[in-house]
């Protein structure tokens, strides 16, 4: 306490109750360990003040892109939300141009990526079927079955 007054900066002590993560780590935790269908029940219980906080978090967690889903999924909950507040809170708005700089960002980079894999994906299905017999498998099958046939007669 007596450092805070001070001005000088205490380091991060852990919490046995948030499990030693910083908070923003813990709140990431506890939010992907919910299921999707119970998502937006859960982020629409929070009050206005909780879910600015929580919006500050998403800026932080956007730096891997493992979570930008469920940071889109809990972003677009909590602006459908609160809406009307966020617009008319001078504290948000900052939050919330931050925000959608990096989600953009964010959001695009998965899309190159999906679309990359996509083609790669189509580019080795169009080799496996030139280098397979897939093509002939009609015309062996149909060999195979008229062969026995020319035997018996």
């Amino acid at each position: 306490m007596e450092e805070n007054r001070k001005g000088k900066v205490t380091d991060f002590q852990p919490n046995v109750l948030m499990l030693g993560l910083y908070p923003s780590d813990f709140v990431f935790r506890a939010f992907s360990n919910v299921h999707a269908d119970d998502m937006e029940q859960t982020l629409l219980t929070l009050p206005f003040l909780d879910a600015l906080k929580l919006l500050s978090y998403l800026k932080d967690w956007t730096i891997n892109l493992d979570k930008v889903k469920l940071v889109c999924r809990i972003a677009t909950v909590l602006l459908q939300t609160h809406y009307n507040q966020q617009v008319t809170t001078p504290s948000a708005r900052p939050v919330l141009s931050v925000l959608r700089d990096i989600l953009y960002a964010r959001v695009k980079e998965c899309k190159d990526v999906l679309g990359f894999n996509l083609a790669a994906m189509d580019h080795l299905k169009q080799l496996m079927a030139l280098k397979s017999d897939a093509l002939f498998q009609a015309a062996k099958t149909k060999l195979h079955q008229s062969v026995p046939n020319i035997q018996n007669e």
